[in-house]
């Protein structure tokens, strides 16, 4: 009897925990991808620029949370948009975003309807809402320091969105003083090549 209860107690802590992390966010980093969801890198990571492209296709019925993170060796500025579109409007394969952030900045949202026009209100006239965009722009990115990207929303079966990120390096202040220094070195040449060529004129 005692060895029946143990095993009950362990298939009912195993059907609560995955209970649990069905409902919970879905985190994806570039080692960690859960199904569905996908984060791919191009670029130096060390020098920059970078690209990502992610998303998540075949997203089940309800509420869900994707919580992209990752990490870049260099200070600077990040950029991005996610867009979401279906061919059936209110269909399985349509979801509705809720909010976009990165870094806990909120993206700006352009609700478009079934014909490529700007609308405002989701589900008004001709589909308001087909295809849903966020961008943002100036994100300040610290250098390893766990960036995270928050899409929320609500998907009626089989939704699915994509979303495309930029990084640009900031140069460290020693770059920046190399650079100028550069910068006054070329104006001092510019300048003097150019009272030569008056002298000889």
């Amino acid at each position: 009897m005692r060895r029946l209860f143990h095993a009950f107690a362990a298939v009912s802590a195993s059907l609560l925990a995955a209970t649990a992390a069905q409902s919970a966010t879905t985190i994806i980093t570039p080692s960690i991808q859960p199904p569905g969801t996908s984060f791919l890198v191009a670029g130096n990571i060390f020098s920059g620029p970078i690209a990502a492209s992610f998303g998540h296709t075949g997203i089940v019925a309800g509420a869900f949370t994707d919580l992209f993170q990752f990490t870049i060796p260099q200070n600077g500025v990040g950029s991005g948009s996610v867009i979401t579109g279906t061919d059936a409007f209110l269909s399985t394969t349509d979801l509705d975003i809720t909010s976009v952030t990165v870094n806990g900045l909120a993206a700006l949202l352009v609700l478009r309807d079934s014909f490529g026009n700007i609308c405002f209100v989701r589900g008004g006239v001709a589909g308001c809402g087909a295809t849903e965009g966020y961008s943002i722009a100036g994100v300040p990115i610290t250098s390893l320091a766990l960036n995270t990207i928050n899409v929320t929303g609500t998907s009626r079966g089989l939704g699915s969105f994509g979303g495309n990120a930029t990084f640009s390096p900031v140069p460290e202040p020693a770059t920046w003083a190399m650079m100028l220094i550069g910068f006054g070195a070329m104006g001092v040449a510019f300048r003097r090549r150019r009272v030569s060529a008056l002298k000889i004129a």
